[in-house]
């Protein structure tokens, strides 16, 4: 479902709260299977395993920590948040989904950058 930009902080925050292990992945610019993108030019592709550790409101951009390095991404701009929740999809789908992810947070950028966000089963240790 589609969320607003105050929806997908409160679930950045819920995130921080819990310390929340979660993937990141990221992909410029964004191939989306049915737009093909096909344009010459610079590629690039991210991921790693982060955790939220600051998020500022105000200012609109959110801060995660890994152990390669951390990754701060401004969401002011963002044409749109798309999340997922697998805990309810329907049976087998929850089921092969659960495996990996509990939910999902797609953040798309005007530039066809795309940041995908997957909150993982287990917590990260406590510092």
């Amino acid at each position: 479902m589609i969320i607003s930009l105050e929806e997908t902080f409160a679930l950045l925050n819920k995130w921080k709260e819990e310390s929340a292990l979660l993937a990141v992945a990221g992909e410029s610019p964004f191939r989306d299977m049915l737009r093909g993108i096909e344009d010459r030019g610079v590629r690039w592709t991210m991921s790693q395993s982060v955790r939220v550790s600051r998020i500022e409101t105000q200012q609109g951009f959110v801060e995660f920590e890994g152990p390669t390095g951390n990754l701060s991404l401004s969401l002011k701009r963002c044409r749109r948040f798309f999340y997922e929740d697998h805990r309810n999809a329907p049976g087998d789908m929850r089921k092969a989904a659960e495996a990996l992810t509990l939910s999902a947070l797609s953040i798309f950028f005007p530039t066809d950058d795309a940041f995908l966000v997957y909150e993982l089963q287990e917590p990260l240790p406590r510092r």
